[in-house]
């Protein structure tokens, strides 16, 4: 089983963020998962490279030509250098069970609308989280509501995935998940 995470590759985050994708990381690679991510070994990404790399668990690593410097100090990750950011998004999501959604910009955004989209037209078994620590993405989910409010967005939106804020609740969902 694999959990993909998608996250900031940005260098310059608040310590909160960085611990944030350890605790979660260093969870998900206790309980057996493989990593399946962007590619990069630092700031948020690099924090759970490492995590899944200590804990010697499979890591898929993607990324595009415009960051395929990254990829050199990812050792023991299975590289994979693709075309664009949409064959990217999707190799990712095939191969993963579980998606996690850890505060990112502009990339992350577009593989948290990515994940829902292809999970609402293929309805497949996965589970999506959204980590929403110090409220993060509560002003999506706002524009969600609004959204669904004047029927641009379905009304079971929001019952394709769970928000958690802290790291027990990231924990239930999952255990759940694995269970079933």
């Amino acid at each position: 089983m694999n959990v993909f995470i998608a996250t900031s590759a940005s260098k310059n985050l608040d310590e909160k963020y960085l611990e944030m994708a350890r605790e979660s990381a260093e969870y998900l690679a206790s309980i057996g998962l493989g990593l399946v991510f962007g590619g990069a070994g630092f700031s948020m990404m690099g924090e759970c490279f490492n995590a899944f790399k200590k804990y010697e668990r499979n890591i898929e690593a993607f990324t595009v030509e415009f960051y395929e410097d990254d990829l050199k100090d990812l050792d023991g990750a299975n590289c994979h250098l693709v075309d664009d950011t949409l064959v990217r998004f999707k190799r990712m999501y095939d191969l993963s069970d579980i998606i996690l959604i850890l505060p990112g910009g502009i990339g992350t955004l577009a593989e948290f609308a990515s994940a829902l989209e292809e999970f609402r037209s293929n309805k497949e078994r996965k589970l999506i989280i959204i980590y929403n620590k110090d409220g993060y993405y509560t002003k999506i989910f706002e524009w969600m509501n609004q959204n669904i409010n004047e029927g641009f967005l379905s009304q079971t939106l929001n019952n394709d995935f769970k928000v958690v804020e802290t790291l027990e609740d990231l924990k239930m969902y999952v255990e759940e998940f694995m269970e079933d």
